[in-house]
Order: structure tokens, then C-alpha cells, then sequence
């Protein structure tokens, strides 16, 4: 029994390892007020989500680009809501909060506030994770 129990375990942590190396992350980096770029990387999560429905997704909004999660601003609330609920994580930077004079209590519920755009991008990719940047 013994001899059974060591190679399903070694058999055990090879499969775990190799899901874990196939588990595809990706962080958007997101600094454009354009509507356009903001729409077009809304439309690329939810083609990508298509394709890949585990994809782990975060999109990191920074600079001008946060005024669009402000709940006073209905243009992209809808989106902001439906990836939301497909488990994407939609991320403001404090830093530029700051500078724009913004309370973190301004933007959609549906936002999580990180200390810095670049600190997190810079983690993600540390971590293994794809990186794109909203063209504009």
C-alpha cells in the first residue's frame, strides 16, 4: 500500500503544478480618458472571456482613465457591472485618486482601490501575468 500512496502523491503534485502553470492571468493597463479605448478594452475582455472563460482578468485604471469609474459617470457603469460579475477585477490607483482630488467613496461599488497603477502592474507581471496596455 505504501508503494501505491508516494507515486499518487508525486502523480498528485505534478498535475496540481502543471494547472497552475496553465492558469492564464492578464492585467489590462488602462491611463486613457478616451471612450473609445476604454469601450474597446471592455469589448476585449468580454471576446477574450469568450474564448478563455477562466481567464483571470484586471484592469487597472490610472491617470484620466479613472474618471470613468466615478459612480456619477453612467457611461460605463453597465460594463463595469457585467465583468465585474464575470469575476474581473476592476482597479482604480489611489495615487491618481489623489491627485485628481477624489474620495475612493466617489467611484462604483464595483471598484477596488490599489495603492499604485504601477506597483501593481509591476506585481502582476512578477507573478506570471500577461500584460496589456490600452492602446490610444
Amino acid at each position: 500500500m505504501r508503494k501505491l500512496v508516494l507515486p499518487l502523491f508525486f502523480l498528485l503534485f505534478v498535475t496540481t503544478i502543471q494547472a497552475q502553470q496553465n492558469k492564464l492571468s492578464v492585467v489590462w493597463d488602462l491611463s486613457s480618458a478616451d471612450t473609445a479605448v476604454q469601450g474597446g478594452v471592455f469589448r476585449q475582455i468580454n471576446n477574450a472571456l469568450i474564448q478563455k472563460p477562466d481567464l483571470e482578468i484586471e484592469v487597472v485604471f490610472h491617470g484620466q482613465a479613472v474618471l470613468s469609474l466615478l459612480k456619477e459617470d453612467k457611461s460605463f457603469e453597465g460594463r463595469v457591472k457585467s465583468v465585474k460579475e464575470k469575476g474581473v477585477t476592476v482597479a482604480a490607483c489611489n495615487n491618481s485618486l489623489k491627485r485628481l482630488k477624489i474620495d475612493p467613496s466617489q467611484l462604483m461599488p464595483e471598484v477596488t482601490v490599489v495603492p499604485s497603477a504601477v506597483v501593481e502592474l509591476i506585481v502582476k507581471q512578477s507573478e506570471g501575468w500577461s500584460y496589456l496596455k490600452a492602446g490610444g
